[in-house]
């Protein structure tokens, strides 16, 4: 049994290692892109450039999210509750070169209606680019930054779960996108009585047409979990979870009020590759369908139909999956799940890096007939003060 455990340990960490040499040769090959998420969530990104003209500068930065988000949901899948707080993350640059830059921080998160903070944690980066790609050691470019579908990423990790620490490298060019991480999620020491936890995954999207109104893309995302341990004390067995998509993207853009339209779809996989299988589905599937439409007075329209069967996520969000995760209802199981989802976002800039958001995203459960709906504000503020150089003596 132990051999198992040993191979099933190394077949695990095989896949992340084939996911870094493969992101790391299409550097070499790749021509490349900056693209949207599949979601809008651009002003929920924290990313930090490192700029050449800042060689030598000391600089204060700060990011908050003020959030609350209701989820009015009373099905066997996903629970209903409500998220309100906001979190607080300020921290101290530096670039000692102009290439290179250091970021040292504390990351609080309060959840309103509670004494004291959910979270205080030290975060700490160092980030080196060359050319186009970016190599991160620390607290990562994660979160909604991975540009990951919803059924690979829920949303709401960034209201619960937002920090990953670890390595990852990005590459953000004309045609290509790549994003690959590793995010360390729990460490073990000799003899504990948990399992280590990781998570790793690509994110790529490659632009195979790309004109000044129109764009063709082509999207690839992986996300492998796995759990384990060589000289841990716990007797279970080790757990490793696949997801991937696959799909097209096509969008249209104009100058009137209608600012763009985009077409979507995706063929998701779910796969579990433990030795020895503990979920009830050993692999699954699910097509994404998405049309989405954004004016010019601050509202987006997105409509999507999702159909998987026997579909198990990763970290993807709770409607999607067939295995619940709800309290009340942890067995209970859907075979085949069908939704048809509305999104309607008003994006508000209010001042220079300050932006207010509000969403409204109610959905149809195809399979139970029953209609049910989530509404959530954010507001999102993010800068950085440099301080002068010092002068030459």
């Amino acid at each position: 049994m132990f051999t198992q455990w040993v191979k099933c340990f190394y077949i695990s960490f095989f896949i992340l290692h084939l996911f870094m040499k493969f992101t790391l040769s299409l550097i070499f090959f790749a021509m490349a892109v900056q693209v949207h998420a599949q979601l809008n969530n651009t002003s929920f990104d924290w990313s930090r450039p490192v700029e050449a003209s800042d060689s030598g500068r000391f600089s204060l930065g700060v990011n908050t999210l003020g959030f609350t988000k209701n989820n009015e949901y009373f099905n066997k899948i996903a629970d209903g509750y409500t998220l309100f707080g906001y979190q607080l993350n300020p921290y101290l640059s530096y670039q000692p070169f102009a290439n290179a830059r250091f970021d040292v921080g504390i990351y609080v998160q309060k959840d309103f209606g509670i004494n004291g903070y959910e979270t205080i944690q030290p975060t700490y980066s160092f980030k080196y680019k060359k050319h186009d790609a970016y190599l991160i050691f620390g607290t990562l470019d994660g979160s909604v930054s991975h540009r990951l579908v919803e059924p690979l990423y829920d949303f709401e990790k960034v209201l619960v779960d937002r920090l990953e620490n670890g390595m990852q490298l990005v590459m953000d060019k004309d045609k290509l996108f790549l994003d690959a991480w590793v995010d360390w999620q729990k460490m073990i020491y000799k003899g504990d009585d948990e399992q280590e936890e990781v998570t790793g995954g690509v994110s790529i999207d490659y632009k195979i047409l790309n004109k000044e109104n129109s764009t063709l893309s082509i999207p690839l995302q992986g996300v492998v979990f796995h759990r384990g341990g060589q000289f841990d004390d716990n007797p279970n067995p080790l757990v490793t979870w696949w997801n991937s998509a696959a799909g097209i993207n096509f969008e249209k853009r104009s100058t009137g009020w209608l600012q763009s339209i985009r077409f979507a779809s995706y063929y998701l996989y779910f796969k579990d590759f433990s030795f020895q299988k503990l979920g009830i589905y050993e692999d699954g599937s699910g097509v994404y369908l998405n049309i989405e439409a954004k004016t010019n007075f601050n509202m987006e329209f997105m409509a999507s139909y999702w159909r998987g069967h026997e579909f198990v996520s990763v970290m993807g969000g709770q409607l999607y999956p067939s295995v619940s995760s709800t309290f009340k209802t942890p067995n209970h199981l859907e075979d085949t799940r069908e939704l048809l989802i509305l999104r309607v976002f008003h994006n508000i800039k209010v001042a220079e890096n300050l932006q207010l958001s509000t969403r409204f995203e109610p959905f149809y459960d195809l399979g139970n007939e029953k209609f049910e709906f989530s509404h959530g504000f954010y507001l999102n503020y993010t800068t950085n003060f440099k301080f002068k150089k010092r002068s030459a003596q």
